[in-house]
């Protein structure tokens, strides 16, 4: 179990940093720990949930609101939340269209195809996911718009919405930062820093725990049948209390320092290692 508590300690601290938590946990359990591409990648799934309770917790006073403005009549409720609150409804069907259909491509496609020739070209295709979302955050970090999504129209925020949305589901594939790629589409459509950063975490939400539904109905790998249920229990709190504890700390460094050079360098060092390994071999 040892193996697992560890992956969920990390899945607790990269999940706050946009480096792609999936990936790095997938390359780390498939390279480090031997565990399959398949168990690897819906274990990937799976710990979310845990870091999805600490962003619940930690922004509860949001969700709250937002779920009052569904009892209430919209001219009843505050703007802004009635504003975040259309924004998660739209944001969530964008990503539903992307994720679900790359949720099959990369069960078909990338684990059993390419695991079946050899486990370092799948460490190769996220390392190439990661050199993307690092080109990514080097182009947007010295973006910072004046919308305020108090501010903006109820049709420009389902547009804004539903594009993060889009791109928040390309996220699926492991390499590309969730949070890296939906705050940066936000920062581009001209939104302050931190209404792009709060709108970010608040759209992972209803998205992880749609993720870890469907993979426990169509996942062959989900892991209630590679785990244990107490094993499942462990890292499922591990990862919420390590990644609770972390959040602050670790969001406060994501603003200061730029993680996409750190993207782009961890992926062509994983070129550079394993692509002459692979031709020796």
């Amino acid at each position: 179990m040892i193996e697992y508590i560890i992956i969920a300690v990390l899945q607790g601290l990269f999940e706050w940093l946009p480096i792609s938590s999936s990936g790095q946990t997938m390359i780390i359990s498939i390279n480090l720990f031997g565990i399959s591409a398949e168990n690897a990648f819906s274990l990937a799934i799976w710990l979310h949930l845990g870091t999805t309770i600490a962003v619940l917790l930690k922004f509860r006073k949001d969700f709250i609101r937002i779920f009052k403005t569904l009892l209430h009549n919209d001219l009843d409720v505050n703007k802004v939340d009635l504003s975040k609150r259309n924004w998660l409804i739209y944001a969530t069907i964008g990503t539903g269209i992307t994720a679900v259909p790359l949720y099959f491509i990369i069960k078909i496609v990338f684990i059993d195809v390419f695991t079946s020739i050899q486990g370092d070209i799948l460490t190769l295709i996220i390392s190439g996911f990661l050199i993307l979302t690092g080109i990514i955050l080097i182009k947007t970090r010295k973006i910072d718009g004046t919308n305020k999504i108090i501010e903006v129209s109820k049709s420009r925020i389902k547009k804004d919405s539903f594009l993060s949305g889009l791109t928040q589901g390309v996220s699926i594939l492991p390499g590309i930062s969730r949070s890296g790629v939906t705050t940066s589409t936000i920062l581009l459509q001209k939104y302050e820093q931190h209404d792009a950063l709060t709108l970010s975490f608040l759209m992972s939400v209803p998205v992880a725990i749609a993720s870890i539904i469907v993979d426990i109905l169509f996942g062959n790998g989900s892991v209630f049948g590679s785990l244990s249920v107490a094993t499942i229990i462990v890292v499922t709190f591990v990862s919420f209390i390590t990644g609770y504890l972390a959040i602050d700390l670790l969001i406060s460094l994501a603003k200061k320092l730029n993680f996409g050079y750190f993207c782009v360098l961890y992926g062509v060092f994983a070129y550079v290692f394993i692509i002459p390994f692979l031709i020796i071999t």
